[in-house]
């Protein structure tokens, strides 16, 4: 790895992690938009590969003991899955340190969901290895963190509960998310990622959600909020009809 400025940025960004990219931030910027790509490749791969393994294996099982054995030498070994998984670990590495050194050159301050928290609200595509991605989700926090030190820059972790599910122009439950899309309470789209990193953004200065915040307390608070406005909404049209 090799570093090509040691400095940082002078922004306060924040981030979410995507599932199609490594980082989308609150600015709009997207980063490793290959990563995608590269886990879904590696899933195929593996869900074709085990596919025929698993019939290979149905075979030597009813096979006569040589045959068997000929069997699980020649064709039922690990290595060359060993090798493609490190092969494709080795790009997923290279392509997550690249983009958050590419990240750092402009953010002095870093916001970033606790990624050793459960995301809610996402789901993963039924042709993604979920230990593939797990992995990945591990790389991106020990880059944030590993990067962020060495170039003096500051990383907040933050409570990610609903920033992928409220809207940042009301900080409420008053928009809806569908597919790569979020559409806010006064008719604005936006990219669904650049919405949720605007909230955890946001999250950084929210006196009443913590870091340790219960997701059901989260919830609660959002929803509290919510009713907030539009009752202040209501109250707004009230008092333009007098």
């Amino acid at each position: 790895e090799q570093i090509i400025n040691d400095s940082c940025g002078n922004k306060e960004i924040g981030v979410d992690k995507g599932f199609t990219e490594v980082f989308v931030d609150s600015e709009g910027e997207h980063y490793g938009e290959n990563l995608g790509k590269i886990i879904s490749e590696e899933s195929d791969y593996l869900k074709t590969k085990y596919q025929k393994r698993n019939k290979i294996f149905q075979i030597a099982k009813k096979s006569k003991k040589n045959k068997h054995d000929r069997i699980f030498k020649n064709n039922l070994k690990n290595k060359k899955v060993i090798q493609h998984k490190r092969k494709t670990q080795g790009r997923i590495r290279t392509l997550i340190f690249s983009t958050t050194h590419k990240l750092v050159d402009k953010a002095k301050i870093i916001i970033a969901e606790d990624l050793t928290m459960p995301m809610s609200g996402r789901k993963f595509g039924k042709n993604i290895n979920r230990k593939l991605s797990a992995w990945t989700k591990g790389v991106i926090a020990e880059s944030l963190q590993s990067i962020s030190q060495r170039r003096s820059s500051s990383l907040h972790l933050v409570n990610p509960a609903y920033t992928s599910q409220i809207d940042h122009l009301t900080g409420c439950f008053t928009g809806k998310r569908k597919g790569d899309h979020f559409y806010c309470e006064n008719g604005v789209v936006y990219q669904a990622d650049e919405n949720a990193a605007i909230n955890v953004k946001a999250r950084l200065h929210d006196p009443e959600i913590g870091l340790w915040t219960n997701y059901k307390k989260v919830k609660s608070i959002l929803l509290e909020r919510t009713n907030s406005y539009r009752l202040g909404l209501l109250n707004l049209d009230s008092s333009c009809t007098v």
